[in-house]
């Protein structure tokens, strides 16, 4: 018994690979928009809260500290005043500004504490 393809049966094959990449499309889509929002919900929730998950460090209290007794510093400054690479400072400053901790403003740069920052400087600062 010989088995052989209809011309018809081409056609079912080729509605079924587009069906599947259309829903192949359609999910990557869906998820991709999902992951943006999941991401964008997460650091609203952390600027939103002057309690982060855990306890900042030092470092993130003392360049907290030196930004709230000034009107803006720039990088250079931070790490001179404190005595950290400039790389090191760099980094800190990147992740609390994206934490809604610190502003940067100008060019070239100059970092100030936000409220919230403020605020986690009361809460944290004093031991």
């Amino acid at each position: 018994m010989e088995t052989y393809v209809q011309m018809s049966d081409y056609g079912l094959i080729i509605v079924f690979i587009s069906l599947f990449a259309i829903q192949t499309i359609i999910y990557s889509f869906i998820l991709l928009r999902l992951r943006s929002k999941v991401v964008s919900m997460n650091l609203v929730k952390r600027a939103g809260s002057p309690y982060l998950a855990e306890r900042p460090s030092e470092t993130m209290l003392r360049i907290l500290r030196e930004l709230s007794s000034s009107d803006g510093l720039r990088a250079r400054d931070l790490s001179m005043k404190l005595g950290l690479s400039r790389e090191h400072v760099a980094r800190l400053l990147k992740r609390m500004v994206e934490e809604g901790l610190i502003i940067r403003e100008g060019k070239p740069y100059r970092y100030r504490a936000t409220g919230l920052g403020k605020r986690l400087l009361k809460e944290y600062g004093d031991g």
